[in-house]
Parts: structure tokens; C-alpha cells; sequence
């Protein structure tokens, strides 16, 4: 997965390898109210998330779970990313350092 935020220091699994890698068409954003991880309903916190720009880019890390973990790793992330209606799982296509393009997925702003 593509990791912008939390998830580089927190992912919530152990990687089996964390590569640099940048993605293009999106850009991090301070652009969401939370109440889940910040703030409170009468001031709700303001929180970083990747949102489409045609023109933007964004770096993180393209974080890969041990095969045989993928799927409860990949359930983890939609439990703890999709709490609730403000992101949608997509799937990108970061470039690695050395060049190599991977189809991974990550989180974005809905």
C-alpha cells in the first residue's frame, strides 16, 4: 500500500519492506475535519489527506505485507482507514526510486 500520513509511522502491520516512492495526480492536504482522531464534534481537528490534483504529487512510502499476512493486513487497513464515509481505497501506481512503477492501493479523500 501507499503510505502519506500516519501510516508511514503507525501502519499498523510489520512491512516486509518500506520503499520512497512518489505518487503523481495527488497531492497531501490539510482537507478533512475529523472527529475520530482529533477534535471534538464542537471543534472537530483538522487532519492531513490525499486529494486528486491533476498536478500534484505527493511522497510516501510503498509499504508490502508478508504475503501470507496480505489479506487480514488489507481487511486492518480498510477497518482503520474507512471509519467512515471520508476516505475511499483507490487503486495508484507510485514509482519506486529506482524507477519501477508498482500497482499498489491507498486511502483518499471522498
Amino acid at each position: 500500500m501507499f503510505g502519506y500520513g500516519s501510516l508511514l509511522w503507525n501502519p499498523g502491520f510489520e512491512p516486509v519492506s518500506a520503499e520512497p516512492a512518489l505518487l503523481r495526480g495527488f497531492r497531501r492536504s490539510f482537507c478533512m475535519w475529523s472527529l475520530h482522531y482529533r477534535g471534538t464534534p464542537e471543534c472537530p481537528g483538522l487532519v492531513l489527506a490525499l486529494e486528486p490534483d491533476p498536478h500534484g504529487k505527493c511522497s510516501g512510502l510503498v509499504l508490502t505485507a508478508k504475503h501470507s499476512d496480505a489479506s487480514e493486513v488489507h481487511s486492518m487497513l480498510r477497518e482503520r482507514e474507512l471509519v467512515s464515509s471520508a476516505y475511499e481505497e483507490v487503486a495508484v501506481k507510485p514509482v519506486l526510486r529506482n524507477g519501477l512503477v508498482v500497482d499498489t492501493i491507498t486511502f483518499v479523500m471522498d
